[in-house]
């Protein structure tokens, strides 16, 4: 008998595919499934994943290098121009960023739709040590909290910030935003997370989710894609039935904007060659000796720009309030 997908229970055309972790390089081989219907991709069988997170993982670095934060100057122009791009009416804030247009660089794009205040309860889920958070206080945000279920104890960030460690299930509390940046399609029980971050939200709240989206980078490079990622990215979704399934447990997609990069290019194209992601010659590195030339990068990211318009990225962010 067929596997049934673990969103829809379909069972017809279901497809097995393998492919190997290389994220690090240890070339372990995994089953997904992609099912026949809504085209989810999900791992048919989740080891035990501590393994898979070693310090060294993406979330888990170090924040006493957050570039925003090296001097006072820089501190200070933060503030200010925080209010006007948290949606405030700041002249001074304003004034700065004309005059140092490098700060809008380092406040999430994702958040500029959203019209927050500098007491906005806002949660991040999968924080790992808290670099996004941090950052955040520096452009004035006053109600920060995090959680994370690999962080081993509770942590608290240069700036007083609790990070604790914990699931979805068990974060308590009443937030207007709860935001999972790369880190639902790590979630084991999809239904129950949404079911949680609805639980969470406060009224007129937004969960925003960022995640990795079945599309173009898919089709064209299928076991070698980069966001694959094995073991650790157990569900990706297509857009159109992500929205189906929010949809069915009670919210409303308000918007779905893509922000895919050039990395869904050269990564997966680091993997066709069996080059990780963490070896010397990965593009990752901005070393010499990367395999890809800076021309080749360019034309990757005029390709990214483009699939983004197109709603054709390798990832989205998706933005969902209560029905």
């Amino acid at each position: 008998m067929t596997e049934p997908c673990r969103i829809c229970r379909n069972t017809e055309h279901n497809r097995i595919i393998k492919t190997r972790e290389m994220m690090f390089g240890q070339r372990e081989e995994f089953a997904y499934l992609e099912c026949g219907n809504c085209g989810t991709i999900q791992l048919l069988e989740v080891p035990k994943l501590d393994a898979y997170y070693p310090p060294e993982y993406l979330s888990m670095g170090s924040i006493d290098d957050i570039d925003i934060a090296v001097t006072a100057s820089r501190r200070l122009a933060a503030r200010f121009a925080g209010r006007r791009l948290r949606g405030e009416h700041s002249l001074i804030g304003k004034s700065v960023l004309a005059l140092k247009p490098w700060v809008a660089d380092h406040y999430p794009p994702s958040l500029r739709r959203l019209d927050l205040k500098a007491n906005s309860r806002i949660l991040d889920v999968g924080c790992g040590t808290g670099r996004l958070l941090e950052t955040l206080h520096y452009f004035g945000f006053k109600n920060l909290s995090g959680a994370d279920a690999f962080v081993c104890h509770e942590i608290s960030t240069p700036s007083g910030i609790k990070i604790k460690p914990q699931t979805v299930a068990e974060i308590e509390g009443e937030y207007d935003i709860v935001m999972l940046h790369h880190v639902f399609e790590h979630l084991p029980d999809p239904k129950a997370a949404l079911s949680d971050i609805k639980r969470l939200l406060a009224p007129g709240g937004t969960a925003l989710i960022r995640m990795p989206v079945a599309a173009f980078a898919w089709e064209e490079y299928g076991t070698h894609w980069v966001q694959l990622d094995p073991p650790r990215h157990l569900f990706i979704f297509r857009e159109k039935t992500f929205v189906e399934f929010a949809k069915s447990l009670g919210f409303t997609v308000s918007a779905v904007e893509y922000d895919s990069t050039a990395m869904q290019f050269w990564g997966s194209e680091q993997y066709r060659r069996d080059i990780p992601l963490n070896d010397p010659r990965s593009h990752d590195y901005g070393r010499e000796g990367t395999v890809f030339s800076p021309e080749q990068i360019r034309e990757w990211e005029a390709a990214a720009k483009k699939l983004n318009e197109e709603k054709r990225g390798d990832q989205a962010c998706f933005y969902l309030q209560k029905a």
